[in-house]
């Protein structure tokens, strides 16, 4: 009878307190799982902690596992090794506040060394639990350590400043206290107390005193529970720090413990053995809810609501796992790791709540109650309620319950849209339009007259529905918008504008009423506004030409924007999200490309902060429009499934937004979805050198600690492909997490490595690198600091210090026994090379004099050549000029027709020795380099005119036809040198004459390229001539070269002509190409550059080019000392200047007397006179005084070599005339000279 009494007294308690007994509720939870497949030693996890390096440690049968997110790193005992764990069997963990991590088995009490991955072994020699389970390890404020095993409670306490140092062997110096007989588990609280349960016995709370002796407590009950021998309950202590509270869980219930008092009050009592002390861990998550690891599973208690709850797996695979859990532990990213006996370990991420999760069937539609609950289409269900405050559906209705009913023959109960009208009844589109009033249970169906079809209306939908302020329903049906009215019954029909899409029954997808009355539809073929007050329409649609056109036709949901009342947003079925501008049309496209998960957009809602939410075939994604960035969450934030269904979204009052999808809902918050901002730890986990691993306590290391405590290493040149391996210390979804690394010395910029937690490095030259990594945290916060790690790449020996030394000793040495041997060797051929130097000294000098003097003799030939030249010209233009003069006075007075002929002989002659005369001086110039070139202002029309007026007579005279013809596209002016076009056109337009007997002659000239500031013109010269033979066209550009002999007998030349051209054109960088039929005639194609002149440039050679003013009735005075040219000057200058008077002075010392004597508009000056020379003249008359020194002088001189032209501008002439002079050439040069003086009077 005494065995039965405790069994009796529970049974009584359980039926006097039955009213009090709760049941508990049952939650799935997505749970991942790590086990032996992933590296895990065993699959019985007894206990688990996070070290402060951010390490996972899991304590198991067969080993202590640390866990980087990526892979395990195993510890065992081995029986060869005396600093390996005292035994395989680990049973409980704790890292004490210097980051020590203490390891309890079932023989004893092991320290872990971090930098050298050992353990110290602590037996607890002389009390009764030496080489006992250690069950649980614990520390108070003074850093004493409290270890629980099953023969009482062993306090540790460490001597002196031993508890604080880094030297993990100075902790040796301590002493052993031993409380307690029998298996005892204990908790130190934050303020220092130790709490400990004696299996069987007694509750108590102990106060340490380091060094000194500590007062244990008994710790009392407030009321009686179901057991009578309530001191010998079991209890495990768990603490609320956040909160500062603590809470004992025993058999049937939970108790909160005043820990001041010594007091526990019982909270909770449930049913019996559901913990019991050898089964129960519990921890406290973030919000204060306590994670039970029980007998029977794994338990959540609320302490707030008194509410507990079972965790189940969502994962039907994974229930087995949650029946069988021995520990639980919150980590600090607050993930919840739960042990298990046997199969490995689970893991949760509270964040994930905040996507609550409605597991279910594929969703249709949704729509807000008016009392916020949520209408939700379901494919089991006729119509059913979900309601958020509950969790729960609060109205269901299956659709077997009226699949008999007459109202509802032959309809589709598959609603595909269902809203509540303010009375409180309901609106489907079921095939057709159908109200339910749910407190009568009856149902009406409304088709209209109108429709052609009855019957094929009650089999189809009216979708979507829609209620306006009336609430009269709105929806769309084949060809039309419908209204009906919920007063009359009546329907009104609103024909689509679109034909095409007639027989499309789900065309209309979604219905947008705006605040001003107008609607928004979103179609299978674009959108449609329409305005009900004047029945009117206007289509928006996609054009492929126009990106600011919507991207794709089909538009699934359509949300007003919160702040811009002229903005739509617009999720469509391909184009992403779509911006739509009321007031202009425009539309601006977001896509993937942009940062959204995926371009198929089913429904858009917006928050109070102004982001939208959309769901997407890819999970749901947050849009910020003031910084166009989007946030994406996929199903490992706890989604329902990746995919989402169209219809299935709606928002209520409160701002919480529903999505539904293939697997059911989630609803949420906004607000309560903050990102966490604390970056995760990231370390350098591995390094591997040409994919070997490299192990810190190798026989020949190369890493003198871990790699996650090391600084750096240093490798061999020869090992140069080098492997990092990191990992981020936030374990939720290590694959996601993104990384970024860099080595200095190497890479100019962070990489981008995406999920992929290792770099591999190649070829690195000798040097000091250092790489750095950083990642991630869940919710995109990155770590801007990262670690770093120094790779020191050794040079291979022949280029190490040592071996530079080695050489530049043997270099020495080598230098210094060839200095030796060169010097005896130098000192012989000292002699030697001194008489070999002065004898070759000698020769030089005289090749150098020589040298001299052939330069000397041909800089005085090229002087005399060049003298020679200047008075030849000046001796043979002298008379010339009298020559061609008179002869051209002679042909403007009256002759005799005899005469005629040799006057035109005359001239003819004098203008071909001209010619030789000219061609001689300017292939001399050439030759020289001494043609300069000028850059102003031409007129090619008046170049070409110029030259064709001077040739002329000569075709006339030889009957040919000769024609010039320019393009109107040629500029009227350009910039060059006129005088060089000219004689280039001369040349060959003359030649052309001269070898033609018949036909004709032609000059073309058009654009062949142009830009705004150049332009190449080309110039054609053909004729009907002779043409020249295949074998002579390679030298026709020599100098002195002709066809033939017998054509320079015939037609006469120097050869000259030819390479004068030639060498012109490409001085002004231009080509000159023949091409020539023997017998049938010649074209010479010349194409030269030229620029362009700005407007001013233009304006002033237009003023510049300006008709000139008539002379008459000037006073000349013309210094000379040929008779002839007297004669020839002033029979000129009468006929050119009417009324003029000349004065003539034989040399230039008259003609300074004379115009100090007398008063004259012009000199024209001789330059080679007797006694006086031009130049003295012109500079004598330029230093009188008055307005005599201001006299225009023009030179007139038979030497037109550059350097003469020259000499006259110094001494300050104002114009210059060769002779022999053409009348027109004289004339330009007189109204040139004269238009820039002040008018007489």
């Amino acid at each position: 009878m005494r065995k039965l009494r405790p069994q009796f007294l529970t049974l009584l308690l359980m039926l006097v307190c039955a009213p009090a007994i709760s049941q508990w509720d049952t939650l799935a939870l997505p749970f991942r799982t790590l086990t032996i497949k992933d590296g895990l030693s065993q699959g019985m996890v007894n206990c688990i902690t996070q070290d402060h390096h951010g390490f996972m440690w899991f304590a198991t049968k067969d080993g202590l596992n640390r866990y980087d997110g990526y892979s395990f790193k195993v510890f065992r005992h081995d029986p060869l090794d005396s600093t390996s764990l005292n035994n395989s069997f680990v049973v409980t963990l704790h890292e004490d506040r210097e980051g020590r991590l203490w390891v309890g088995t079932t023989i004893g009490l092991d320290l872990f060394e971090p930098n050298t991955e050992t353990f110290l072994h602590y037996p607890l020699r002389g009390t009764p639990a030496d080489g006992i389970m250690v069950e649980v390890i614990t520390e108070d404020l003074s850093g004493d350590l409290w270890v629980g095993t099953r023969k009482g409670l062993v306090k540790i306490t460490f001597n002196g400043s031993s508890t604080k140092s880094s030297d993990h062997r100075s902790l040796r110096d301590f002493k052993l206290t031993h409380f307690f007989s029998q298996k005892v588990m204990a908790h130190a609280d934050r303020k220092g107390r130790v709490w400990g349960h004696e299996e069987n016995r007694m509750f108590y709370r102990i106060v340490p005193d380091h060094g000194g002796k500590d007062r244990v407590d008994s710790v009392q009950w407030d009321r009686p529970t179901r057991v009578s021998d309530i001191d010998r309950f079991e209890a495990i202590m768990v603490e609320d720090t956040v909160r500062d509270r603590m809470y004992a869980l025993h058999e049937f219930g939970v108790a909160e413990v005043d820990a001041d008092d010594a007091v526990i009050r019982t909270i909770y009592e449930g049913p019996p053995n559901i913990l019991t002390l050898s089964h129960t861990v519990a921890t406290v998550d973030q919000k204060g809810a306590i994670w039970i690891a029980g007998r029977t599973g794994l338990f959540r208690f609320d302490p707030v609501s008194a509410r507990l709850t079972r965790l189940n797996a969502r994962d039907p695979n994974l229930q087995t796992m949650t029946e069988n859990v021995v520990y639980t532990y919150l980590d600090r990213n607050r993930l919840i790791w739960i042990g298990t006996t046997g199969y490995g370990v689970l893991q949760y991420d509270p964040r994930i709540e905040r996507f609550h999760n409605h597991p279910d069937q594929s969703m249709n539609g949704m729509a807000r109650t008016i009392d916020d609950k949520v209408l939700i289409g379901r494919t089991s269900h006729f119509m059913s309620v979900f309601d958020p405050a509950t969790e729960r559906y609060s109205l269901e209705v299956g659709r077997h319950e009226y699949d008999g009913r007459a109202a509802l023959d032959g309809y589709n109960t598959w609603p595909m849209s269902t809203l509540q009208a303010k009375d409180g009844s309901y609106w489907l589109s079921a095939g057709g339009l159908v109200r339910y009033g749910p407190a009568q249970n009856v149902l009406e169906r409304f088709i209209p007259s109108e429709a052609p079809d009855r019957n094929e209306l009650i089999r189809e939908y009216c979708f979507p529905l829609h209620l306006d302020k009336r609430d009269d329903v709105w929806f769309g049906w084949k060809t039309a918008f419908w209204r009906f009215d919920h007063e009359t019954h009546a329907f009104t029909a609103f024909a689509y504008p679109i034909p095409a899409v007639r027989e499309a029954y789900e065309f209309l997808q979604v219905i947008h009423e705006a605040k001003d009355g107008i609607f928004w539809l979103g179609t299978l073929r674009g959108l449609l506004r329409f305005d009900p007050r004047d029945q009117s329409w206007k289509h928006y649609e996609n054009d492929a030409a126009d990106p600011s056109t919507l991207a794709v036709n089909v538009i699934f949901s359509i949300e007003p924007d919160p702040s811009d009342p002229n903005v739509l947003w617009i999720g469509t079925n391909g184009g992403g999200l779509n911006r739509f501008d009321k007031t202009t049309g425009k539309v601006t496209r977001y896509s993937s490309a942009q940062g959204l998960p995926n371009d198929v957009v089913y429904g858009v809602l917006s928050d109070a902060s102004g982001n939208l939410w959309m769901s997407t075939n890819k999970g749901i994604s947050r849009f910020t429009p003031s910084t166009n960035v989007f946030r994406n969450f996929d199903e490992s934030y706890g989604l329902q499934s990746d995919e989402f269904n169209r219809y299935a979204y709606c928002k209520l009052s409160d701002g919480t937004l529903f999505f539904g999808g293939v697997n059911g809902f989630n609803y949420f918050k906004p607000e309560e979805l903050k990102d966490d901002p604390r970056p995760s730890q990231i370390h350098i986990t591995g390094i591997k050198l040409i994919n070997r691993s490299v192990e810190f306590n190798a026989s020949d290391p190369l890493l003198r600690l871990p790699v996650y405590l090391s600084d750096g290493m240093e490798i061999p040149y020869s090992e140069n492909m080098v492997t990092f391996e990191f990992a981020s210390m936030e374990f939720s979804s290590p694959e996601l997490h993104h990384y970024q690394y860099k080595l200095d010395g190497f890479d100019p910029d962070w990489i981008m490595a995406g999920t992929a937690n290792s770099a591999i490095y190649t070829n690195l030259d000798p040097g000091t690198y250092t790489f750095r990594v950083r990642g991630d945290n869940r919710d995109g916060v990155w770590d801007t600091e990262g670690t770093s790690f120094q790779l020191v790449v050794l040079p291979p020996w022949w280029k190490t210090w040592w071996a530079y030394v080695m050489y530049a000793l043997v270099a020495a040495g080598s230098l210094l026994l060839y200095i030796r041997l060169r010097t005896a060797g130098l000192q012989k051929q000292k002699e030697i090379l001194e008489v070999t130097v002065a004898e070759r000294t000698e020769a030089l000098i005289h090749e150098k004099e020589e040298a001299d003097a052939q330069r000397r003799r041909a800089e005085h030939s090229e002087r005399i050549k060049q003298q020679f030249l200047a008075n030849m010209s000046h001796e043979i233009r002298t008379p010339m000029n009298a020559i061609m003069g008179m002869t051209s006075s002679l042909r403007r007075n009256e002759r005799l027709p005899a005469q005629e002929k040799y006057l035109a002989a005359i001239a003819e002659s004098s203008s071909n020795l001209l010619v030789i005369l000219n061609d001689i001086l300017d292939i001399g110039k050439l030759e020289a380099g001494k043609i300069e070139l000028e850059r102003v202002v031409l007129q090619p029309r008046d170049v070409l005119r110029q030259a064709m007026d001077i040739l002329r007579h000569k075709a006339e005279e030889k009957g040919l036809r000769f024609e010039c013809k320019v393009d109107e596209d040629v500029p009227a002016r350009v910039m060059g040198d006129p005088t060089r076009l000219g004689q280039i056109m001369l040349n060959l337009v003359g030649n052309a004459i001269k070898f033609t007997e018949k036909g004709e002659v032609r000059i073309a000239v058009h654009v062949k390229e142009q830009s705004a500031d150049r332009v190449v013109l080309s110039f054609v010269t053909s004729d009907t001539g002779i043409g020249i033979r295949d074998d002579r066209k390679g030298s026709i550009f020599e100098e002195f070269t002709q066809a033939d002999n017998e054509t320079s007998r015939k037609y006469g030349g120097s050869g000259l002509g030819l390479t004068i051209t030639k060498r012109l054109v490409e001085l002004q960088h231009g080509t000159i190409v023949m091409e020539s039929t023997h017998g049938a005639g010649s074209t010479f194609t010349v194409e030269l550059p030229y620029g362009l002149p700005s407007k001013e440039t233009s304006a002033k050679a237009e003023m510049k080019d300006a008709p000139a003013g008539v002379l008459h009735d000037l006073r000349i005075l013309l210094a000379e000392d040929n008779e002839f040219n007297v004669m020839v000057a002033q029979d000129e200058l009468a006929d050119v200047i009417p009324g003029s008077h000349v004065d003539v002075a034989g040399n230039g010392r008259i003609a300074v007397e004379m115009v100090k004597a007398g008063n004259y508009d012009l000199v024209l000056m001789d330059i080679q006179m007797p006694e006086m020379n031009g130049f003295d003249a012109a500079r004598a008359i330029r230093a009188l005084a008055g307005n005599k020194s201001r006299i225009p002088i023009i030179a007139m001189t038979a030497n037109v070599l550059k350097a003469e032209v020259d000499k006259c501008m110094e001494a300050r002439m104002n114009g210059f005339v060769p002779k022999p002079f053409k009348r027109e050439e004289l004339v330009n040069v007189l109204h040139s000279v004269l238009s820039t003086q002040p008018s007489k009077g």
